[in-house]
């Protein structure tokens, strides 16, 4: 806040008033007419924080509600509106407008966020929730209108009937993704919810909802004997592979402790056609069974074989994090440096040596040989930054800062 926005102890009072409204006057023009929006929105949350019951900037508010040309002032605006004014008419009528009028759609989100938290009190809002809903032309309204729904008012939000249609019917994927996450959520002890939402995890043609179905599958009724091989089915058969990777994901921390499921993630770290599965197995399988005889094993073999760059950096990156101790890592994060033929793996594999190995005396002779020698100027860089941030020797940091001056 400006400093002559802060009243004195001293000085004709006649004075402050003019000072005052100076300031006002000065936050007022920030608000609306400095280029950048960041400064715009601070001098707003100064007003409507020092303001509070001025009849002017309520107004003032409001417009800047509708008019700003930035999204995010006029999501601020709104914000700000309902957090100090809410008791106002206007405000409930101006925050209903915008839910459906402004020009973007996170404005419009955030409307109805702040609809559902500030008047869920108001039977007329829940209505209104549930009809935009299921009848918005906007998918943005309809997808946080569920949302609030669910997490406003719960199971009493709606009729099993009603989520049920939104289920079946909405035709945004996304927006079919929040239903089936609420129906299972709320009510996942009717008997026709389970057989609706593993339909969803088999049947929708869009990713999201069958990864939302696993998920429900996995955490509401993980006990149901079939639910385990029925996920395991969707981990080796869905067409899309984040379904895949939610899959092996449920599998590993929903039933860890079951033999055959660390058989599978091993299976998957090597058999996946899609290298973000890889390296999502390689991850848990790091992460949940690093004891396991012949896990390290594997994820050596995946750091130098894979033929995913993007799996073998994973790889590497995960035996640096649990088993950095061991000889073996070291040795194959300087054969990466040196030999892989991905310059993301190798500039990983600089930054790694320089961070765990820093006192080993073989680690800066290495950098030092990359930073002069290496093919891809990328990789040379990468080591030559961390030579400058990590060894304090004058000669070294004279020899090698002008790549960066």
């Amino acid at each position: 806040m400006p400093e002559d926005v802060i009243s004195h102890s001293s000085g004709d009072s006649e004075e402050k008033k003019v000072v005052s409204s100076r300031s006002l006057e000065s936050l007022k023009d920030r608000a609306t007419k400095d280029r950048n929006h960041a400064v715009r929105r601070e001098a707003l949350l100064t007003l409507a924080k020092n303001y509070r019951d001025s009849e002017d900037i309520f107004d003032f508010i409001k417009d800047i509600a509708i008019s700003d040309s930035h999204y995010s002032v006029r999501k601020t605006a709104l914000k700000e509106l309902t957090s100090s004014w809410k008791e106002r008419p206007e405000t409930l009528s101006l925050v209903r407008e915008r839910a459906i009028e402004d020009a973007n759609y996170e404005v419009r989100r955030a409307a109805v966020r702040e609809l559902a938290e500030n008047w869920k009190n108001m039977p007329e809002i829940i209505e209104l929730l549930r009809d935009w809903a299921e009848n918005s032309k906007d998918k943005f309204v309809r997808s946080t209108a569920l949302q609030e729904l669910s997490g406003c008012w719960g199971k009493n939000c709606c009729s099993l009937d009603f989520i049920t249609d939104r289920v079946v019917e909405e035709k945004d994927g996304f927006v079919r993704a929040i239903a089936v996450h609420s129906i299972a959520k709320h009510w996942y002890e009717e008997p026709k919810v389970l057989q609706l939402v593993m339909d969803k995890a088999v049947n929708d043609e869009h990713y999201s909802v069958r990864s939302v179905a696993l998920q429900a599958l996995a955490g509401k009724w993980s006990s149901k004997e079939n639910i385990l091989p029925f996920i395991k089915e969707r981990a080796v058969k869905d067409a899309h592979y984040s379904v895949r990777g939610v899959a092996i994901q449920e599998l590993a921390n929903g039933w860890h402790d079951v033999p055959e499921i660390l058989e599978f993630i091993r299976e998957r770290c090597v058999r996946d056609e899609d290298n973000m599965v890889r390296g999502t197995a390689v991850s848990l399988l790091a992460s949940l069974w690093p004891e396991e005889p012949g896990a390290f094993e594997l994820i050596m073999e995946k750091a130098v074989s894979d033929e995913h760059y993007s799996v073998r950096k994973n790889s590497m990156e995960e035996l640096v994090k649990g088993w950095h101790e061991r000889p073996d890592t070291l040795r194959l994060v300087r054969d990466r440096l040196l030999n892989d033929e991905d310059n993301f793996v190798r500039i990983t594999a600089v930054q790694e040596l320089a961070k765990i190995w820093h006192t080993d005396p073989g680690t800066l002779p290495l950098i030092k040989e990359i930073a002069l020698k290496d093919k891809d100027e990328f990789v040379r860089d990468a080591a030559v930054r961390e030579i400058i941030d990590g060894w304090q020797d004058k000669d070294i940091k004279s020899k090698f800062m002008k790549r960066f001056t």
